[in-house]
């Protein structure tokens, strides 16, 4: 079968390799059945691909091709369906009922509607034109190259207001990165953009959708503009401007352990060596027993030296990205700390590199958790260190990593939890949740945020909830303090 279908391959049996054939040369009157295909759909089909499936592969761009051209199309098609209702109704009331039976009402209605319809497409168009040829000559500059989520900013981006023009309407938002739709601010002719982003990252470029429309929505074109960047988006801090210091028992001389460091209080005794120090030599011992022995410190726990810290991305993770950010910059992991991220778990010890870290981890909320391992591989032949995750307050893979992680390792793990509210939808009446409460309200339901505060304190967790809104705790999970208000 695969001859028939690729005459350039001979017989292919597995472990051996395709043997080529020389081409044959090209029959006009013998058409193929199977397009050509590329050498990756090729080798997927002989590795167990189907040809119908390798055909469907191969024509998945150009179905992606037809569609951004059908989008374009639509964007520059300039009547609207209230637009080609009108011209329908104008049409039948002109040539049915003005012309025919003279209706005079009717004749007058009809050119009344398509003279409007007629102004308004010329409006739209030769305003979208105009637009058109300004923008390719304009450049904007950013008026900062680092913004931040949740907080309404001016971006440097203005456009002519066309108050010359009657009739004509002009907005625009962002495709790309994701924001809030864009308020323009009036003033001297021009509309200055101000928008609020959603999610943070650093964007190579920034996707605007400017739409030009009539006032009674019966014509409009909608251009694309892109203005390159770079541009950083942080998570907003919000309430989150103190942090406690996150480091936890590591090693020292608070607290006996056998699993520390021999940095403790010299209470223990062995035989003497060469090479101990004298002073140590316990000589009321030596009178005793005639032995030397000498005192060394015992194995205990203290407070940590080094903290190391994660940042898991997720649904719902920009609270927790924000108390990551706040605690690189308000040095609440110590003097001596290393950070990791989904997508970069390579530890640094750089503030600017660790917040970089922070930002591009947006990217892989997918993969939640899927570095935790291999930052940990890292870091912790290093030696002994205080860990500290900062999770998304929805369940997700994370979980499970983090299932892994505390069943081969001796220490505590402290996880910070942050959100922007805690919603308890149970507790709230109906009218409420109607009237009072968007469809998508930032924040968490309770019940997501205890299921996922249950699982780790069964993985002996240490955890630590915080409100983004208002900086204060809300507790450990098991006693969340007024967990059905909006903590906003």
């Amino acid at each position: 079968m695969i001859p028939l279908l690729f005459p350039g391959l001979a017989e292919v049996t597995p472990g051996s390799k395709p043997v080529k054939t020389p081409p044959e040369t090209p029959n006009p009157g013998r058409r193929g059945l199977i397009p050509r295909l590329e050498l990756e759909d090729l080798r997927g089909t002989i590795t167990g691909m189907s040809p119908l499936q390798a055909v469907s592969r191969s024509k998945a761009p150009s179905m992606a091709r037809v569609r951004g051209i059908a989008r374009r199309v639509a964007d520059l098609w300039p009547l609207t369906w209230l637009g080609l209702a009108l011209a329908l109704v104008a049409s039948v009331a002109l040539v049915s009922f003005g012309f025919k039976k003279l209706d005079l009402v009717l004749l007058v209605l009809g050119y009344g509607g398509g003279g409007l319809l007629l102004i308004s497409t010329l409006l739209v168009v030769s305003s979208a034109l105009g637009l058109w040829l300004w923008l390719r000559r304009a450049s904007f500059l950013w008026r900062a190259s680092t913004f931040e989520t949740g907080m309404p900013l001016l971006t440097g981006f203005s456009l002519p207001s066309m108050w010359w023009l009657p009739l004509v309407q002009l907005s625009w938002s962002w495709e790309v990165p994701d924001a809030l739709p864009v308020e323009p601010q009036s003033g001297a002719g021009r509309l200055r953009e101000r928008v609020t982003l959603r999610r943070r990252g650093i964007f190579e470029s920034v996707a605007r959708r400017l739409v030009i429309q009539d006032a009674f929505g019966l014509a409009r074109i909608v251009l694309r503009h892109r203005q390159p960047g770079p541009i950083q988006v942080l998570p907003h801090l919000g309430g989150i401007r103190r942090l406690p210091v996150l480091t936890s028992l590591t090693g020292g001389e608070e607290f006996p352990h056998p699993m520390g460091l021999e940095d403790g209080d010299r209470v223990e005794l062995r035989r003497y060596v060469p090479g101990d120090s004298a002073r140590f030599i316990h000589w009321k011992v030596f009178s005793r027993t005639r032995k030397l022995m000498v005192r060394v410190p015992e194995r205990a726990l203290s407070r940590a030296r080094r903290t190391v810290a994660y940042l898991v991305a997720g649904a719902h993770d920009e609270a927790a990205a924000a108390a990551a950010r706040a605690a690189i910059e308000e040095e609440a992991l110590g003097t001596e700390w290393q950070f990791g991220a989904d997508g970069s778990p390579d530890a640094t010890s750089d503030r600017t590199e660790a917040l970089h870290k922070v930002m591009t981890s947006s990217r892989h909320a997918v993969a939640s958790g899927s570095g935790l391992k291999r930052f940990l591989a890292e870091v912790d032949p290093r030696g002994p260190a205080a860990l500290v995750v900062f999770a998304p307050p929805i369940a997700g893979a994370w979980l499970d990593e983090m299932r892994s992680l505390t069943m081969r390792r001796y220490g505590r793990v402290r996880v910070v939890v942050a959100v922007d509210a805690v919603h308890d939808r149970d507790r709230q009446p109906g009218w409420r949740r109607i009237l009072l409460r968007p469809p998508q309200a930032s924040g968490v339901d309770r019940a997501d945020l205890e299921a996922v505060a249950r699982v780790l304190a069964q993985l002996r967790c240490e955890v630590v909830i915080i409100d983004r809104v208002s900086g204060r705790l809300l507790g450990d999970g098991t006693h969340l303090s007024s967990p059905w208000r909006n903590a906003a």
